[in-house]
């Protein structure tokens, strides 16, 4: 009995430290670096108090992770650039099933989001050692301790793509000697944040936070030695234009059939 009630302790004190909503920042940086460093990507758009974060990709639609757009439904409204814009409809990856599959979805918002520049998928095949700027919402912390309260202020990490899988990118929380200086990571809180490129002076979304494996078992989701896991955006490029396109096709035949909406 008294094993069972140890292991429950155990286990309730590890999904309170997964249930943290911050990006965790080194300990030996200024917590204003990161919120700096965050104001140069406005694409990056918190989808609300519970709905993680997703990236802006066209004017009217939002990148995110498929079990953050689960959550979502249409005609509710997410607070975007000073502005109250409804969702239209929400697409989830055909092949995600609650947990396995593509963590990749796209949200369709009623009408454009102003003053915003979009920030484009990446499609090449190259990311693997390439520097990513990740940003999150939430309250701050430090790499390797659970994260104090939100207060909706965004950050931005700059961190490493480490290796990548025919569908995943993965970035390893690296110790001081190795990190950048500015080295962040993100908490469950955060999924669905964009990691974005920067090529040639303009801006990429190469990959979108999925989840963090706790690979030194310290129940804590952002340790030194710990894997964020990003769904790889070049590996689903085809598919976003796909159903952007339909979904606008869609939507132009519907207006054209209603002369009401013309």
């Amino acid at each position: 009995m008294k094993r069972r009630m140890a292991a429950g302790l155990a286990l309730a004190l590890m999904m309170q430290a997964f249930q943290a909503e911050a990006i965790l920042t080194r300990a030996d940086r200024d917590d204003e670096e990161y919120v700096e460093l965050a104001t140069r990507y406005p694409a990056a758009v918190s989808l609300g108090p519970e709905g993680g974060v997703g990236v802006l990709v066209g004017p009217r639609w939002i990148l995110t992770a498929a079990h953050r757009a689960s959550a979502l439904r249409a005609s509710a409204k997410l607070a975007l650039a000073g502005a109250s814009v409804e969702i239209q409809e929400v697409f989830v990856h055909p092949d995600w099933k609650g947990g396995a599959g593509p963590d990749i979805a796209l949200v369709f918002l009623r009408t454009a989001v102003l003053g915003v520049d979009a920030v484009p998928p990446y499609r090449l095949q190259d990311e693997v050692g390439q520097t990513a700027r990740v940003v999150g919402t939430g309250g701050a912390g430090r790499i390797g301790a659970p994260a104090g309260k939100a207060d909706g202020r965004a950050r931005a990490a700059i961190n490493t793509v480490d290796r990548a899988t025919e569908a995943t990118l993965g970035m390893r929380l690296k110790g001081p000697e190795d990190a950048s200086d500015l080295q962040g990571a993100l908490a469950p809180g955060d999924t669905g944040a964009p990691a974005f490129f920067e090529v040639g002076g303009r801006f990429f979304v190469a990959g979108i936070a999925s989840r963090t494996e706790d690979t030194n078992r310290d129940g804590i989701a952002g340790s030194v030695g710990d894997w964020e896991i990003y769904t790889r955006v070049s590996a689903y490029a085809a598919w976003i234009d796909a159903v952007a396109g339909d979904a606008m096709a869609a939507e132009a035949a519907a207006i054209v059939g209603d002369p009401e909406r013309r």
